[in-house]
This record gives C-alpha cells, sequence and structure tokens, in this order.
C-alpha cells in the first residue's frame, strides 16, 4: 500500500495543470457514508489524473471506513482504480460515470442477505468492481466539489455515497 501511495505522490508531481486541462493531476479529500450500513462511515483520499483527451480521467482512491456497533468500533480499508468518462460538461458543472477495481480487507459474509457472488477472494483480501457516477462542481479554478455514488461488486451493504473537494496540483 505504501508503494502505490509513494507511486501516485510521484505521478502527481510529475505534471503541474489545471483541472480538466490535458494531463492534468488532481488530490482530493472527502467523506464516505455507507449506503447499506448507516453506522459505517469513512473517509477518502483520491488522485484523479485526465487524460489527454480531456473525455476520460482515472481516479485512484484509497477509503478507510469505522463501523461502530455497540462498544466496538471496526476498522478496514478499501482501495479502487477507475477509468471514468465525461458525459456532460457544462460550465461549472460536470457528470462523469465510469468503471473500475475495488478491493478490501474486510471480511465478507458470503451468506448474508445484501452481499452477491460477484467478487472473489485471495487471503484476506476481497476482489471486485465498482460503476461510479460522479458530479463536479468547480467553486474556483483549482477546487471542484465532488458528490458521486459507488455500487459495488459486493452487494448493497458496500454501496457508498461519498462528497468531498478536489485540488488541481497546478499552478
Amino acid at each position: 500500500m505504501k508503494k502505490i501511495l509513494l507511486l501516485l505522490i510521484f505521478i502527481s508531481s510529475s505534471n503541474v495543470f489545471s483541472q480538466y486541462e490535458r494531463g492534468s493531476v488532481d488530490f482530493g479529500v472527502g467523506a464516505v457514508i455507507s449506503v447499506g450500513l448507516q453506522e459505517e462511515v469513512g473517509f477518502d483520499v483520491r488522485f484523479q489524473y485526465t487524460s489527454s483527451d480531456r473525455i476520460t480521467s482515472y481516479i485512484a482512491e484509497y477509503n478507510r471506513y469505522f463501523i461502530k456497533e455497540f462498544e466496538n468500533t471496526e476498522v478496514y480499508n478499501e482501495f479502487a482504480v477507475v477509468y471514468n468518462l465525461r458525459f456532460i460538461h457544462y460550465n461549472p458543472i460536470s457528470i462523469t460515470a465510469g468503471i473500475g477495481y475495488v478491493g478490501n480487507d474486510y471480511m465478507v459474509l458470503s451468506r448474508a442477505e445484501d452481499t452477491s457472488n460477484l467478487f472473489f477472494t485471495t487471503g484476506t483480501f476481497n476482489h471486485g468492481a465498482v460503476l461510479k457516477l460522479r458530479g463536479l462542481y468547480n467553486i474556483t479554478t483549482p477546487i471542484d466539489i465532488f458528490a458521486e455514488l459507488n455500487l459495488k461488486s459486493f452487494g448493497r451493504r458496500y454501496d457508498t455515497f461519498a462528497f468531498g473537494l478536489t485540488y488541481s496540483l497546478g499552478i
């Protein structure tokens, strides 16, 4: 996990352009709320790279979740890489949708009614797919607000809603 984070920091420091410009790299932070389990909240850290065609973007994100149940607080980690297409762009609003890989280290109960069979597990890590629908609102040139719905192949209990800020690492 540390190697991936260092790679993302290196990639982000090598490009300095603004949001949705060719080769733009953005950094974001936000909050995550589980759609299927109301006691689950977390935080989101992400890097986004917009390719030279300005229509496609790649997002690498790390989420850390906290589940409060009675006296205990359970914690687990999630990592996702998503390929996005920009469908609508009308200044200052953009709508994107994408598909990607998601993995977490939570013990998924395959017998639970809100869990699907569209994932696999290796050791203690679960692998699945994610569909992302995201809206961006440009506040000012380097800062955007994002809100997104993530539908994960683990089942409804693992679907999330995320919101936060992204900042262009450009000048």
